[in-house]
Formats: C-alpha cells, sequence, structure tokens
C-alpha cells in the first residue's frame, strides 16, 4: 500500500510539463490530508487526457484531490474515472450550489464514469463537470451498484443538472 499526499503526485507531474496523457492508479493507495488543497504551479497546456483509476469518491480526500486535479489542467478534453470501492466515506463535501459566474470553464470533450453508486460525492462531482464545461458533448456512465428502486431517482437527478453544454448527452448504462 503507498500512502502520499496530492502535493507529491503534483510534484511528479510537475516534472512532465509537456504530457499529454495522465493515468493515475489509485490501487491500494491512501491519500493524506497535507496538501490536499495544493495547486499545481503552472499549467500543463499539452495535457488532454486524465484518467483515474480505481479511486474511491466516498472519500473525501479523494474527491478533494480529484477536484484539484480536474481544475489543474485547463486544457483537459477527456476524463475517465473508475470507481473503486473501500470502507472509508465521509459526507458530501461541496455545496448544493455552485456559482457558475465564479467557476473555472473546463474543455471537456467527453467524460466517462464506471462503477458509480449513485453518491452524493458522485453526483457533486458530474453536477461541476456540467456545470463547468461548455464543449461538452459526451458524458457516459456505467453503473454497477445502485439499487433497483434508486436507477430512476438517480437519472432524473442527472437529467436535472445545469449543463453549460447545449449539445451534451448522457449516455447511463447498467454494468
Amino acid at each position: 500500500m503507498c500512502i502520499m499526499s496530492s502535493s507529491t503526485i503534483f510534484e511528479l507531474v510537475g516534472s512532465l510539463p509537456k504530457l499529454q496523457e495522465l493515468h493515475l492508479g489509485f490501487h491500494e493507495c491512501m491519500l493524506r490530508e497535507c496538501g490536499a488543497k495544493k495547486r499545481f504551479p503552472t499549467g500543463f497546456p499539452c495535457l488532454k487526457v486524465l484518467k483515474l483509476s480505481a479511486i474511491c469518491l466516498d472519500n473525501g480526500m479523494k474527491l478533494s484531490s480529484s477536484f484539484e486535479l480536474i481544475r489543474s489542467f485547463p486544457n483537459l478534453q477527456t476524463l475517465e474515472v473508475t470507481r473503486n470501492f473501500d470502507n472509508a466515506s465521509t459526507s458530501a463535501i461541496c455545496s448544493p450550489e455552485i456559482d457558475y459566474k465564479t467557476t473555472r470553464l473546463l474543455h471537456f470533450r467527453s467524460v466517462m464514469f464506471e462503477n458509480l453508486k449513485g453518491s452524493e460525492n458522485e453526483l457533486c462531482l458530474i453536477k461541476y463537470l456540467f456545470a463547468c464545461s461548455s464543449f461538452l458533448k459526451k458524458f457516459v456512465i456505467h453503473y454497477s451498484h445502485i439499487e433497483s428502486d434508486d436507477k430512476l431517482m438517480f437519472a432524473k437527478k442527472l437529467l436535472m443538472l445545469h449543463r453549460a453544454s447545449p449539445v451534451a448527452e448522457i449516455d447511463l448504462f447498467h454494468l
């Protein structure tokens, strides 16, 4: 098991300014509190694809680090998040309302989430991505752990979210 802070991740990636695709796997990896709010010192104009795998979005520290990573790369076009389940669970970390006037615009064209369970933290991240991605065309969600009674409610919540892109489509699939 590796234990690191998000600032360590930022330092490692910071040494690769021309990186175009980044895949971070959180398999058996724990993030420490220290450095969770740190941002990259400079933008990464070349990075177009970010893949976060085996990340538990129920963990407030990992969700917070995900937000910081996404905000730190201004020209990302593709985001893929594969969710992992662990026992570390916290309440939602973002406020229910997003201030669209002060939020930085993102350049995502496509976003894909795998293994969602419809938690408040997941919806919080999805809400942020919809609200800030004016170029978004495709948002694919593969869910596997949503109870049958909650599937319709989850779909309704997704459809009610504000979208910065008028052409953004949601594809919702059960695994």
